[in-house]
């Protein structure tokens, strides 16, 4: 009872951190709270859970945006996305997935120093190739990880990276409707269990503490120091991601 107690705080302030970070990069709710969840839960059952607690919070995003969302420019990306995402996570369990959090950090951490120091140099067009290929690896992580966010987030800084509302209400909306998909698949699929569903609770409770503080900074951040703010998460989540992995 006493661990059941704990993890039910754990879950809590993880959710306050992971709702902080949403809210003021576009992404990075799953990338946190996975920090955390697999310290006290099996992997799927973690990115069960955190896909399922992001639903209420993009849903709160996506009304806070809903005016900027540019409809069609995540249509695309979404049907590839779920399509990825729903026959990886039905493969899951037949999966060894040991070894690949740290290629997974690896991956984060370059992405985040192609972002700062290249994109620049070398531009990302936004076609539907870029899209389609972005869409299927960010599938491809959200079902092993409920990672879903760093492909993506290229993609849509290269289409609207210029334009912050637009960006945050588009990939918000993105996030939400295949968070949707994913969370339905793994109920279907028996990773989400019901002692694992009461975790929710805490974590829709300090998600929701978590977007009302990001929201506030968000507001007072101009274009160019809303990117970096996003690259230097990327970074960051990249090395403890690494770190985690060889714990």
């Amino acid at each position: 009872m006493d661990n059941e107690w704990l993890f039910f705080l754990y879950t809590f302030l993880a959710c306050i951190g992971g709702g902080f970070v949403q809210s003021t990069t576009g992404f990075g709710f799953g990338i946190f709270v996975m920090i955390f969840f697999p310290l006290y839960l099996p992997v799927l059952q973690a990115s069960g859970l955190s896909g399922l607690i992001v639903i209420f919070l993009l849903g709160t995003l996506v009304w806070r945006y809903h005016k900027y969302i540019q409809w069609r420019a995540a249509l695309l990306p979404a049907v590839v996305y779920m399509i990825v995402s729903t026959t990886t996570i039905h493969l899951a369990s037949s999966i060894n997935l040991s070894g690949i959090n740290f290629w997974l950090g690896i991956f984060l951490l370059l992405t985040a120093v192609y972002m700062a120091f290249m994109s620049g140099k070398i531009k990302v067009e936004a076609n539907r190739g870029v899209a389609a290929f972005c869409a299927s690896l960010s599938g491809a992580m959200d079902g092993l990880f409920s990672i879903g966010g760093p492909p993506m987030t290229v993609y849509f800084l290269a289409l609207l990276g210029n334009e912050k509302l637009k960006y945050l209400g588009t990939i918000q909306f993105f996030f939400l409707i295949t968070n949707l998909v994913n969370s339905f698949n793994r109920f279907t699929s028996g990773i989400l269990e019901s002692s694992t569903l009461l975790l929710a609770i805490p974590g829709i409770v300090g998600q929701f503490i978590g977007t009302r503080l990001g929201n506030r900074v968000v507001d007072r951040i101009d274009g160019r120091h809303f990117q970096i703010l996003v690259y230097a998460f990327l970074a960051a989540s990249g090395v403890f991601t690494c770190i985690s992995s060889l714990l």
